[in-house]
């Protein structure tokens, strides 16, 4: 029940996410990782009410959270939210970023997609497409505030931090309870940050 709330607010929190979308000729306002190297995505289209084909070849793109906020951010009040920077001296890539609605409560967090541009046929690039599901995955502050922290920068470490404990149960009863699959699809584009 709590997933499903929280799902709905996602699906409204998208849709005030229009002020994302930007052009693939625009400067970089958003990153994520894939495959360990950071790059660039242009959110084009937000699909809040995905046919069930679009779903099915849905790549996943995670929201890859940190918990708890800081003790003086509430996310209600964006101003209140600096940035921040774990015992590691990692930083996360939305540091912070009000994306709107639900999503608001997650204002520290990485995205992490299954491919990108570069890697090859037999690499990541193998799996990249669009359309994109959006899931958001939360980690286990245990493990994000150790001073060897290193984020997960891939999609499969995503799966095995899962597997170790290292993310929350946010999604209790669920078949995979670390993970709330928004049902949202998003379109954007991929782009080599130059480095």
């Amino acid at each position: 029940m709590i997933a499903s709330g929280i799902t709905i607010l996602v699906a409204v929190s998208i849709l005030s996410a229009a002020v994302l979308v930007t052009s693939a000729a625009g400067p970089c306002t958003e990153k994520a990782y894939a495959n360990g190297e950071e790059f660039c995505i242009h959110v084009t289209k937000i699909i809040t009410h995905p046919s069930k084909g679009l779903l099915k070849t849905a790549e996943p793109i995670y929201i890859a959270a940190y918990f708890p906020l800081p003790q003086r951010c509430d996310p209600s009040n964006e101003s209140s939210c600096g940035p921040e920077t774990l015992p590691s001296g990692y930083q996360p890539l939305c540091n912070p970023c009000f994306h709107g609605g639900a999503l608001n409560n997650y204002p520290y967090h990485d995205h992490v997609i299954s491919g990108a541009p570069g890697f090859g046929r037999n690499g990541t690039n193998g799996v990249m497409k669009g359309p994109w599901i959006l899931i958001i995955v939360a980690y286990n502050s245990t493990y994000s505030n150790e001073t060897s922290f290193k984020p997960f920068m891939s999609t499969s470490g995503i799966a095995t931090g899962e597997k170790e404990g290292d993310f929350q149960v946010i999604n209790p009863g669920a078949d995979n309870p670390y993970e709330i699959n928004t049902g949202i699809v998003i379109i954007f584009g991929v782009q080599p940050l130059g480095k």
